[in-house]
């Protein structure tokens, strides 16, 4: 009888895995990744640039496996047809199908452009430039449009915007017709139109959210050419679009009216020359405007009254007055002196809350530019300032300080403070009982503090802008711009050469931006364009100026195209 051999488990284990590393053998890890993009295979596709074509489709074959990604949507016809047609895919060959009721104009030259919508099956990689072009005629259209659209505020490149030719030229077809011809705009912003036709058309770029080729109205952002466009032979036009959001009817989008005197009304736009009228003769009321709200001040109110602004009417309920009054107190703004938040940045840099003292006051310190004056935010409009009760101390000695104070023309809340600053010198203001007094009549009681830390004369520097190729007697406003932040703001009219000189003094260290806006109606803000009336939007510019150091003053010179 054979006597049966016991396997050993290690000669097992191991065979077993000498067979799985021979199952597992493939291909070797590595080598240049393949970033050509898919290329046509002329030789088995539909021939591109056909002249009579009558085909009802046509094939794209590739020189590699390919994918379709979002076809509907990446997939444009110029000029547009009537039903969408049926885009599909089998192995390395896309194939375009028209509509059984599609009728192809006559003597016309289509674009079938693909955009990003085909790439290769491993890598991603998309056929650039891919388009198929035929003529329903005995010839090609050869003619062609570029160019660019940028944002008419920020200046930035404007992507996936619907560049569109209309034939016959018409302000209204933009909005009631689908384009002639249309292209879109790639990430840089750039466009171009190829293949047209000679002829007049209307050109208009505009932001097609609805994907049906028309404009939505002020809701899409839109750019248009200021004359028709005449294309001819051997001329290839270059377009620049500056996109705007259309300016909508100024009409009330939201109020709010939670306290006693104040009633904060939100609008569709700022509300320029709005005035505000009520049917009540003796209540007391001013206004104080901020971008795109007003807050309406009220005092000596019956227990419901109306107000008028524009097309809007604003049903008001009174709250208590006398309960508010009772538990109100006029302090500083950042203190709780009023429900108000404030959206105004200022030149000082506000430190990090002091001392509280036994009122629950907070002495802040603030870090104070010696060219600039000292700003007071109050929670309420402030009607007077007693500058009798007014203290200044210098290195916590009282001192005799030169100064002046002006309630703010725009920010009632706030009160001006030009100062005689002593640099790298630590200034304390203190407001005794009374010294200040705002709309409804009521007088701080508590002492109110603010310290200053003036900024010393090294850690600042100057510039020194001359301006040329400005328009003679034109309003213009130049924003200087540190960062996000509005360092300072100015508005000037050029002079009869074109010219204009600014100077700048105790800047702090830091790379600034020059904004330069064309104000044709000298309202002191860039205003946006109307389409509906022909209006473009107001022309803007931006310089970035070398960095400014410390104790250092630049010349720029800025010659504005």
């Amino acid at each position: 009888m054979m006597q049966k051999t016991r396997f050993p488990f290690f000669q097992a284990l191991f065979v077993t895995l000498v067979v799985l590393s021979c199952a597992r053998q493939g291909s070797i890890d590595g080598g240049p990744r393949d970033t050509e993009p898919p290329r046509i295979d002329s030789s088995a596709s539909t021939p591109n640039m056909t002249t009579n074509f009558n085909r009802r489709e046509f094939e794209l074959t590739f020189n590699e496996w390919v994918v379709l990604d979002n076809a509907a949507a990446k997939v444009l016809v110029s000029p547009p047809l009537a039903k969408r047609p049926d885009i599909s895919l089998k192995d390395k060959t896309v194939k375009v199908k028209f509509d059984k009721d599609e009728v192809l104009k006559p003597n016309t030259t289509y674009t079938i452009n693909f955009g990003a919508a085909v790439k290769d099956l491993h890598e991603g990689n998309v056929a650039t430039d891919l388009r198929f072009v035929f003529s329903t005629g005995a010839y090609i259209d050869s003619l062609s449009v570029a160019g660019v659209v940028n944002d008419a505020f920020s200046g930035k490149a404007s992507n996936n915007i619907t560049v569109a030719l209309y034939d016959p030229p018409s302000d209204s077809a933009v909005w009631l017709e689908k384009p002639y011809y249309f292209t879109k705009t790639d990430k840089e912003g750039n466009f171009k139109l190829s293949n047209l036709r000679p002829g007049t058309y209307q050109c208009v770029a505009f932001r097609d959210s609805d994907l049906n080729f028309k404009w939505a109205g002020p809701s899409d952002s839109l750019a248009f050419a200021d004359t028709v466009l005449t294309l001819a032979a051997e001329t290839e036009p270059r377009l620049t679009f500056r996109l705007f959001a259309s300016e909508p009817d100024l009409r009330i989008s939201g109020q709010t009216a939670n306290r006693y005197g104040l009633l904060r009304l939100q609008y569709t736009r700022r509300p320029d020359g709005l005035v505000l009228t009520t049917n009540e003769p003796g209540l007391r009321l001013i206004t104080e405007r901020s971008v795109d709200t007003m807050l309406v001040w009220y005092d000596q109110a019956p227990a419901s009254w109306q107000l008028y602004s524009g097309k809007d009417t604003v049903r008001v309920k009174t709250p208590d007055r006398e309960k508010w009054l009772g538990a109100f107190k006029l302090r500083f703004e950042e203190e709780g002196g009023g429900s108000v938040a404030s959206t105004n940045k200022f030149s000082q840099q506000t430190a990090p809350k002091q001392a509280v003292d036994t009122s629950g006051l907070v002495t802040r310190t603030v870090v104070q530019n010696p060219g600039r004056p000292a700003v007071l935010a109050f929670g309420t409009p402030v009607s007077s300032v007693d500058t009798s009760r007014w203290l200044w101390f210098q290195d916590s000695v009282q001192i005799f300080v030169s100064y002046s104070t002006a309630i703010d023309s725009v920010s009632l809340r706030r009160v001006n403070v030009t100062v005689a600053w002593k640099s790298e010198k630590s200034h304390e203001l203190v407001l005794l009982p009374g010294a200040v007094t705002d709309f409804f009549g009521v007088s701080n009681t508590d002492t109110l503090r603010r310290k200053f830390t003036v900024l010393p004369e090294k850690q600042l520097g100057g510039l020194n802008l001359t301006m040329r190729g400005l328009k003679p007697g034109q309003a213009y406003v130049l924003d200087l711009l540190n960062g996000d932040k509005l360092e300072l703001k100015r508005t000037f009219t050029a002079d009869g050469s074109g010219s204009n000189r600014q100077v700048y003094t105790r800047l702090p260290a830091a790379t600034y931006t020059l904004r330069l806006v064309e104000d044709r109606n000298a309202n002191g803000f860039w205003d946006t364009g109307n389409y509906p009336l022909r209006r473009q939007p107001e022309r803007l510019f931006t310089k970035k100026v070398e960095q400014l150091r410390a104790n250092w003053e630049i010349e720029s010179e800025w010659t504005v195209e």
